[in-house]
């Protein structure tokens, strides 16, 4: 069967896709549960009617993963990774539409997850479908897993470390990528160092603050020296300067941002990001000096630089800021996120297929979260990649939707997945 006989049957399936993917956001998964259950249970029920091949792998109880078999004729194996947990909802009352209605209205799919990632997952169940019933050239194998929100150590990084996983190149939907006028593919993401600043201090009467030392106060002056690292220039690896330009561009296309925005934009990948300030705990009453306080911080890193001499500047600035009873705790990998060369065959094929199904050639982009592909990247090695196979991101996701009330995704962005997902085995050599 051809290429256009394929996309064909996935048009002839958007209602389908659409359908697909607000069951799937019905299905509530957020941590910090986690429960993937319901949406595998919906997923096998999916395809044992349709009569394809599922296999479902668990580890964690309330938390198992399914892989979906799709066979070809060439004896290869393309492997499509996506994750069914989603974050918390937040606060319900924010919501315009119930956040697990799935409800379909303007061209959209709301709910949680929407984005984030179950619409990719949906475009992926509809490609199974599609490739099952042509002459797919490879075998493909989509695992829809969980616990990617907190890890992956019930999902994709357990079925990495365990060997689970098979294939020769890796497709992540875990992406944007499917916007008319803004398609891109992504060849690689970020990484981070984990940090924290604890202080210890002396508990007192709040009456009487001066016969206590307060911890709070003792990182509030620390944490100005932290975020002075948003000053220390990365050394990015020179294959990846034309890639971090064209996502630079690529993020400067957004015509909402204002103007400080463009400008962090701008430094996103030459800086480290941040370092934000995400968790601060402290106290214990409002009336008692606190004697121990501790604040978390992301600090994302442009892959391929040296993460411990970021590390080694966070040490120095703490010090610099020299107050006794605080210590950073700091932990970083020589190397962090990963990156694919521009000129990788896999890279190309779906450069290809993207430009294929949308009439629009795709700038390379790295994306600015992480993902599950650290995890294969770590432990799928074949004899052609011994560092760790491709992987390589393009979903349906919006990237400004991401962890937002109100999360949705377009119907068209669906449809735009899953042809995508469809003809890559075509093209891929």
């Amino acid at each position: 069967m051809s290429i256009e006989e394929t996309l064909l049957k996935v048009e002839g399936l958007s209602e389908e896709v659409v359908e697909v993917c607000s069951q799937l956001i019905q299905r509530p998964s957020e941590h910090p549960e986690g429960r993937t259950d319901g949406c595998v249970e919906y997923i096998k029920g999916y395809f044992d009617g349709l009569g394809i091949t599922n296999e479902v792998y668990q580890r964690d109880e309330g938390k198992p993963n399914i892989v979906v078999r799709v066979r070809g004729s060439s004896g290869r194996k393309i492997l499509w990774v996506g994750h069914n947990d989603v974050v918390p909802v937040g606060e319900p009352e924010s919501w315009t539409y119930p956040p697990f209605s799935g409800t379909v209205a303007d061209g959209k799919v709301w709910g949680r997850g929407a984005s984030d990632m179950k619409g990719s997952n949906a475009s992926a169940m509809i490609a199974a479908r599609v490739l099952s019933e042509v002459d797919c050239p490879h075998d493909v194998d989509f695992w829809f897993t969980s616990d990617e929100e907190v890890g992956g150590g019930a999902g994709a990084r357990w079925l990495a470390d365990e060997q689970i996983f098979e294939g020769e190149v890796a497709i992540i939907g875990d992406a944007s990528g499917c916007d008319p006028g803004l398609v891109n593919v992504g060849i690689g993401h970020k990484g981070g160092i984990g940090s924290r600043l604890v202080a210890e201090g002396k508990t007192a009467h709040g009456s009487t603050p001066y016969l206590g030392d307060n911890a709070i106060d003792k990182l509030l002056k620390v944490i100005p020296y932290v975020k002075r690292l948003s000053e220390f220039r990365l050394d990015i690896p020179a294959d990846l300067e034309p890639i971090v330009e064209s996502t630079t561009e690529y993020m400067l296309m957004d015509d909402t941002l204002d103007a400080e925005q463009r400008k962090a934009v701008e430094r996103l990948f030459y800086y480290p990001s941040g370092p934000s300030l995400n968790i601060f705990h402290g106290g214990v009453k409002g009336n008692v000096v606190p004697d121990r306080a501790e604040c978390r911080f992301d600090i994302r890193l442009t892959p391929g630089v040296d993460a411990v001499k970021v590390k080694e500047r966070v040490e120095e600035l703490v010090a610099e800021a020299d107050v006794p009873g605080v210590t950073l705790v700091a932990v970083a990998a020589p190397r962090v996120g990963y990156y694919e060369k521009a000129d990788e065959p896999s890279v190309i094929s779906l450069v290809k297929a993207v430009e294929r199904v949308t009439a629009e050639k795709p700038p390379l982009t790295l994306m600015p979260w992480g993902t599950d592909a650290v995890s294969i990247k770590r432990n799928i090695k074949t004899e052609r990649h011994p560092d760790g196979i491709p992987n390589l991101l393009f979903g349906p996701m919006l990237r400004d939707q991401l962890h937002q009330s109100n999360e949705y995704v377009t119907t068209g962005n669906l449809v735009t997945a899953a042809k995508v997902y469809s003809v890559f085995p075509f093209y891929y050599e």
